[in-house]
C-alpha cells in the first residue's frame, strides 16, 4: 500500500512540473513575440510597425477614449508639433495611436476621436491578449482601476511616447508634458539623423 507521504510527495513534484511547465511557456511566447510583424487593425487596413517604419520613424503613443487628461492632451500637442513641421519632414513619421481599452472603444470610435486632432494621427486596436505582449515589448505599463461612476473603470497608463528608429532602434522615448519646441527641435534631429 502507498504511503500518504509518498502520495503528497508525488503531488508536490506533479504541481511543481505543471507550474514549471506553464512559466517556460509563457515566457517563451514573450521571448519569441515580434511587436513588429503583429498585425494592427487601423479599421480600414491592416498593418505592422515594420512597413511603417519603411523610411520613416514611428511614434507611438498608448491611450484610450475616455482618458480624462493625459491623451487628449498629448493628441493636442502633437497636432500642434505637426502643423509646424514641414510637409517633406511630416511625410516622414507615422504616429501610431494605440488603444489600451478594446473592451470599450471601437476602431471606429478611435479613428473619429483622431481625427478631430491630426490626419497624421492613426488610431490602431488589438486584441487584449495581444496587448498585453505588445505593450511588454515597448515597456509600457497599463492596469484597469475600478471608479465609483457610471464609467465604471478607468486605465492608469504610461504616457510617454515611445520613438522607433527606421532602423527598429528604440530611441529615448518623448516625456509626457514635453514642450512643443522641444519635440520640434527632437524630431528634426532624428528626422535629419536617420532620413537623409
Amino acid at each position: 500500500m502507498i504511503s500518504k507521504d509518498i502520495i503528497k510527495t508525488f503531488l508536490a513534484t506533479f504541481v511543481l512540473m505543471a507550474i514549471l511547465c506553464f512559466s517556460y511557456l509563457k515566457i517563451k511566447k514573450e521571448k519569441d513575440f515580434n511587436p513588429f510583424t503583429l498585425k494592427l487593425n487601423t479599421g480600414t487596413e491592416v498593418i505592422t510597425l515594420s512597413e511603417l517604419k519603411e523610411n520613416k520613424i514611428i511614434l507611438m503613443y498608448f491611450g484610450f477614449l475616455s482618458c480624462p487628461v493625459a491623451c487628449p492632451t498629448t493628441l493636442s500637442s502633437m497636432s500642434a508639433v505637426f502643423k509646424e513641421l514641414p510637409k517633406n519632414k511630416l511625410d516622414r513619421i507615422s504616429f501610431v495611436f494605440v488603444d489600451l481599452d478594446p473592451e470599450r472603444d471601437s476602431i471606429k470610435k478611435m479613428k473619429e476621436y483622431a481625427s478631430y486632432f491630426h490626419p497624421k494621427i492613426l488610431p490602431v486596436s488589438l486584441k487584449m491578449n495581444e496587448l498585453d505582449l505588445f505593450t511588454k515589448a515597448f515597456g509600457v505599463v497599463f492596469m484597469k482601476v475600478p471608479l465609483k461612476s457610471a464609467m465604471g473603470y478607468t486605465i492608469d497608463h504610461s504616457t510617454d511616447i515611445i520613438v522607433i528608429s527606421p532602423k527598429g532602434e528604440f530611441l529615448e522615448p518623448i516625456p509626457h508634458g514635453t514642450p512643443k519646441v522641444v519635440i520640434l527641435n527632437r524630431l528634426n534631429k532624428i528626422i535629419d539623423e536617420y532620413l537623409k
